[in-house]
């Protein structure tokens, strides 16, 4: 004896209806396979060593294009797997880096601050003092002074300007 199970044919009911099966000759419209790779971007071993290489070369002039050509990829191809990987563009992630080791430099050696924005791959100091002001949030000199008598690891924020005494 066959069981007959009744069916609806109102669009509304249709449109929630799952889709049947697909026959072997048509292809499934299944989600996409998961990321083989559990990383984004530019493969572990190729960040490595590009960062490797942006360390080592800190305070030179460092191009995209040699960048890139270290990893045998396109500068396009290249500065997008870059950001994904870190989530900055090359260039960022050059200045971030060099900010990070001028503040180590000013915390713990005598060095002018001249020669710290030469050995952090500026040209004068002028450039430096802009660009670290921007990150830091004080001039070099400032960032310095206040480092030091509060300490390096401190967690208080560092003052922005001087108060006029009154």
């Amino acid at each position: 004896m066959e069981t007959r199970i009744p069916t609806n044919t109102s669009p509304q009911l249709q449109a929630r209806a799952p889709d049947p099966a697909p026959s072997r000759l048509e292809p499934a419209l299944a989600p996409a396979p998961a990321a083989r790779h559990p990383w984004s971007g530019l493969s572990p071993h190729r960040l490595k060593r590009v960062l490797s290489c942006i360390d080592v070369r800190l305070a030179e002039h460092v191009q995209v294009r040699e960048l890139a050509r270290e990893v045998h990829m396109s500068p396009f191809h290249f500065t997008r797997m870059f950001k994904l990987a870190t989530g900055h563009s090359p260039h960022k992630y050059l200045t971030l880096q060099r900010m990070e080791r001028a503040k180590d430099l000013l915390v713990s050696s005598e060095l002018p601050i001249a020669a710290i924005a030469v050995a952090v791959g500026y040209r004068t100091q002028a450039h430096f003092t802009g660009v670290f002001a921007r990150h830091a949030g004080a001039t070099p000199k400032v960032y310095r002074v206040t480092r030091r008598t509060i300490g390096p690891r401190e967690t208080r924020p560092m003052l922005q300007t001087a108060q006029p005494a009154h």
